[in-house]
């Protein structure tokens, strides 16, 4: 594939080059949507490239884009061709093998790793090699995208890498680290004990952080001391200040108030079994007037409920009306990094009932007092019970948006990426 790359940048501002497994306006994730907001932020003051895969759906990167180069909303995009995901049962084997949690592992570590038990079962060893594959098996696998960032290094300033559990992310910093700027998006889940990640996190020239308990958690687990680290995060569109509410929006959509929304993928994996299971209970023991608003593409199957509206995946214009006009936005996920739809809530003065057992969410509304955490049944209800009263919501969210205006504005963020792009040009001319 010839992706037409000049040799040297074809204009004076600084070429950067954002690596994500997947993109466009289509794509609905955390860490994506993160990295185009990055894209097009930093394209008022750089020569911007994002490099990135075919796939539109995480669950098997059935490539869906055209290869080679395109545009959104004016940003250059070069996609790679990507294989689709290997079976469960691959990446399951080799996700355990490289945390040394097979049985003969296990025995290995027991008898005190001697070197004869190594030799009669090579097995007993993890391997590079393990990681690489369950990289390959995790996916989007995209060999043309590390073969390209060889050929062409000298003619980009950095990289941004972006999530450390998908192979673009991490084997992009090993291919390139002396230009890397890695995004890892790391929280406490069983990938981040794959061992080759202390290679993968110890490799580039700075990492960006987007919370403290993402970084104390790094810190913790991976030799990273060396590495040039900042606490980033994202700007924040402060849509209250720009947008009126259209409640035109919520007809065309049979959306009635008051109401909660959740934004994202509509999966169990993002613990939106327990929110629905949780939502429809309360509303068999109270009988109250509420309804939940669930925007994104469905993975798990969604009880048949009047109360319960699913618009699927809609343009970013109408999940802002339907953030904004929100009574609040639930979120139920048990692994965040940051939570991009949080802070956006926060940014329509909207509070949020969060999973406070995931330490990222229950660290932003006890900072923030933006809203409340649920760890069971009882202290979800006890949430919708003031959401339904309208008793302290309105003061929720003020104090919510005000957290967002205070600490994630685009300007301070910008200045972090700044830093880190200038310190890699000057170390590596």
């Amino acid at each position: 594939m010839n992706m037409n790359e000049p040799t040297t940048p074809s204009s004076p501002r600084r070429k950067i080059g954002i690596i994500v497994q997947r993109y466009g306006v289509q794509v609905n994730g955390g860490a994506e949507v993160h990295a185009r907001m990055v894209a097009e932020q930093l394209a008022r003051h750089y020569d911007v490239t994002v490099l990135t895969s075919r796939a539109l759906d995480y669950s098997d990167w059935k490539p869906y884009y055209p290869e080679g180069p395109a545009e959104e909303n004016g940003i250059r995009v070069l996609r790679f061709d990507n294989k689709m995901r290997e079976p469960r049962t691959v990446q399951g084997y080799y996700g355990r093998k490289a945390r040394g949690r097979h049985l003969v592992q296990k025995i290995h570590r027991a008898l005190g790793t001697p070197a004869w038990f190594t030799k009669l079962f090579p097995n007993a060893a993890i391997t590079d090699h393990d990681g690489m594959r369950w990289l390959e098996a995790q996916g989007p696998a995209m060999p043309g995208l590390l073969e390209y960032l060889k050929a062409h290094e000298h003619a980009y300033t950095a990289f941004i890498s972006f999530t450390a559990l998908y192979y673009p992310g991490a084997l992009s910093v090993l291919t390139v680290p002396r230009k890397s700027i890695f995004i890892p998006t790391m929280h406490d889940e069983k990938a981040a004990y794959i061992h080759f990640y202390r290679k993968v996190m110890a490799a580039p020239a700075w990492i960006l952080f987007n919370t403290r308990a993402e970084q104390v958690f790094s810190q913790k687990l991976f030799p990273i001391a060396q590495v040039q680290q900042r606490i980033a995060g994202v700007g924040i569109d402060l849509l209250r200040d720009r947008l009126q509410p259209d409640p035109k929006v919520l007809s065309a959509l049979s959306v009635k108030k008051p109401y909660l929304v959740y934004v994202g993928r509509i999966d169990s994996a993002k613990g939106c079994d327990v929110m629905i299971e949780y939502f429809l209970r309360f509303l068999k023991e109270t009988g109250a007037g509420l309804e939940l608003v669930l925007v994104g593409k469905e993975m798990m199957s969604v009880p048949d409920h009047p109360a319960i509206i699913r618009t699927g995946f809609i343009p970013d214009e109408r999940k802002d009306q339907l953030m904004l006009q929100a009574s609040a936005l639930v979120i139920p996920s048990l692994y965040e990094s940051l939570s991009l739809v949080l802070l956006e809530s926060f940014g329509c003065a909207v509070p949020v009932l969060a999973n406070g057992r995931t330490e990222v969410l229950h660290d932003h509304i006890e900072a923030s007092k933006g809203g409340w955490t649920f760890t069971d049944y009882e202290s979800f209800k006890a949430a919708l019970e003031d959401v339904v009263a309208k008793r302290g919501t309105q003061e929720k969210g003020e104090a919510g948006y005000r957290y967002v205006r205070d600490r994630y504005s685009w300007s301070t963020i910008l200045g972090y990426f700044d830093e880190a792009i200038s310190d890699i040009e000057q170390k590596t001319r």
